[in-house]
């Protein structure tokens, strides 16, 4: 194997080091800072996702503001997250349902079906930020309603953010390449 010479390195390395801070400059509009969903009056705010502490702190702030009666979260059939380990899972007009597939599809399909069953015209959805543009490019492609999607902060190491910067950019890629998830399968 030959080695590169100290020139061909240093140029390699800036290229590199170049090729990084574009991607990273590139990221940040789609996200770090997404813009903001506007919240007004809704008839459901819908938490998809994991339902980790800020997102049920802001479905709660929300709900207590009159944002809307009647919440939804999307959770796992079992471990912390669940319905049954879950409080807010047993306050009233809360819902806490599994969709099939637990993926962001299958939580817009999942909205479809939730929508028409109970006359839901507007919703609120609550993400974590670095998801808020591929759920709002789901919605767009895969959902007849009215919805916004709010942005819920939460601290995140660099690594975090190096792995969602590749996760959800591939995760992007698969949803602009696969059909919707289909409600009527649910």
């Amino acid at each position: 194997m030959r080695w590169l010479t100290p020139k061909a390195a240093a140029i390699t390395a800036g290229v590199l080091l170049v090729l990084v801070a574009a991607v990273t400059l590139a990221g940040l509009p789609l996200y770090v800072f997404p813009p903001a969903g506007t919240v007004g009056k809704a008839d459901l705010i819908y938490v998809i996702g994991p339902p980790q502490k800020y997102r049920v702190q802001l479905e709660r702030e929300l709900r207590a503001e009159g944002v809307a009666d009647r919440s939804l979260f999307s959770v796992p059939t079992h471990g912390g997250w669940s319905a049954e380990r879950l409080p807010v899972c047993r306050e009233p007009a809360v819902d806490c349902e599994h969709p099939e597939p637990f993926t962001t599809k299958g939580e817009i399909a999942f909205l479809t079906e939730y929508a028409a069953e109970h006359d839901v015209h507007r919703t609120v959805i609550l993400t974590f930020t670095p998801h808020v543009l591929r759920t709002r490019y789901i919605l767009e492609k895969c959902y007849g309603g009215d919805a916004t999607v709010v942005a819920v902060d939460q601290h995140l190491s660099l690594g975090d953010w190096i792995y969602q910067y590749a996760y959800q950019s591939l995760s992007l890629v698969k949803a602009w390449l696969t059909p919707c998830a289909d409600a009527s399968d649910l």
